[in-house]
């Protein structure tokens, strides 16, 4: 700031003394007072420019380089970018590969049913027959050891079946969900799409907070404009494969 109130300072001082100097010359010499003004505005015009040439400099040096600064926060942006829609919950409910799975779930769930339904009544009838003996007596306390084991296993398995089918769903679901990923994205590519944002209706009908609070917070595409929507053509390609 000192620097630039300087050169100001200079540039007054020449325009001054120059000024003074023109018309002070000798009048009486008119012809070479005109050509010695003429030649000192001539010097004038060229020390005006290089004190303004100075003065730029201190401007562009007190405010630093000037840089092209490009945001590439937002990504690529512009009037050509062409987005569409999916709907996950749609695909996973709609694919064949999701009926497949919901059958034979199915029929693995009826299996383990019947089995526990079996080891129930085993069970119940081995708890009526030790009824009927005898406390404190040498078969009943036999039986009575043979029922809590089998009661123990009955818990054990039922225990078993139920993180056996959480940890086959949750395989599952990530294995299709990955796959939807990478259809998707070969869809987009084939059709020339640049983004691809999951569009996915919330139920509000669910009971449950933490499940709609989840939903909630999982939604974030509020509004599509009408973008075009690949959920057929995704669970078309699946069942394809």
């Amino acid at each position: 700031m000192k620097t630039k109130h300087i050169v100001l300072a200079g540039l007054t001082c020449v325009i001054v003394s120059m000024l003074i100097g023109y018309t002070l010359g000798d009048s009486k010499e008119d012809t070479q007072g005109v050509e010695k003004g003429s030649a000192g505005l001539r010097e004038l015009e060229k020390k005006i420019e290089g004190l303004k040439t100075e003065l730029n400099t201190v401007k562009l040096s007190s405010k630093g380089p000037v840089q092209k600064v490009q945001d590439t926060a937002q990504g690529p942006v512009g009037p050509g970018l062409k987005v569409a829609v999916l709907s996950v919950r749609k695909v996973f409910q709609e694919c064949r590969r999701s009926a497949d799975y919901r059958k034979e779930a199915i029929a693995d769930q009826d299996r383990v049913l019947a089995e526990l339904d079996e080891l129930s009544k085993e069970i119940e009838a081995e708890r009526a027959e030790l009824a009927a003996l005898k406390e404190n007596s040498s078969d009943y306390l036999a039986r009575a050891k043979a029922l809590f084991e089998k009661q123990a296993n009955y818990q054990a398995r039922q225990e078993f079946y139920k993180q056996q089918m959480e940890f086959k769903d949750q395989l599952w679901t990530k294995e299709l969900y990955q796959d939807i990923l990478r259809t998707a994205g070969e869809v987009a590519k084939d059709r020339g799409f640049d983004l691809v944002f999951r569009e996915d209706e919330i139920d509000f009908s669910e009971t449950n907070i933490n499940e709609l609070g989840l939903a909630m917070r999982s939604h974030k595409l509020l509004y599509s404009a009408g973008c075009p929507d690949i959920s057929d053509e995704v669970i078309a390609r699946l069942d394809a494969e």
